[in-house]
């Protein structure tokens, strides 16, 4: 027989919550214009939990351009797309393509811009203690010198 269950204060209802390092997106030639669908920036790891859920994305654009970025995620490595090329991924990569965040609304703050993903719920599994990654440009960014993006996950790791 079903019985009723008050909560009373904060209930836990994952493993313990982990911020990944604040990166800087690699590879990102200044001053030159991209076009949208081009690698945004070169292929890079990021360090997380051997299994967990992103809960959270965070892209700080430092060159308050707030234009539409992908941050597309792979399990295993893949062979990247040169920066400021057509972004592809390879039919074999294909078979350990995790997911796509996207950052589309972005708050500005008069130097600088942020755009947050929240409740993603991306569970994944990770032998190695990272993911592999490349940003994808949607708008037409123009980074100057200094001002490349940063990103960072919230993650519930299993315990």
């Amino acid at each position: 027989m079903p019985f009723k269950v008050e909560v009373l204060g904060m209930v836990r209802v994952g493993g313990k919550t982990v911020k990944t390092p604040l990166l800087v997106v690699p590879g990102i030639v200044t001053g030159i214009a991209y076009t949208a669908g081009d690698a945004f920036g070169d292929k890079f790891e990021i360090p997380v939990p051997l299994s967990g859920i992103i809960h959270t994305a965070i892209f700080l654009d430092k060159d308050d351009e707030g234009l539409e970025t992908d941050l597309v995620l792979f399990a295993a490595d893949f062979t990247a797309t040169a920066d400021n090329a057509a972004f592809t991924v390879a039919d074999a990569d294909f078979h350990n393509f995790l997911s796509t965040i996207t950052f589309a609304a972005f708050k500005n703050f008069a130097l600088n811009q942020v755009s947050s993903a929240a409740a993603l719920g991306i569970a994944y599994v990770a032998p190695q203690g990272k993911l592999w990654a490349q940003m994808v440009a949607r708008g037409v960014p123009n980074i100057a010198a200094g001002a490349s993006p940063m990103l960072s996950l919230t993650i519930i790791a299993d315990e």
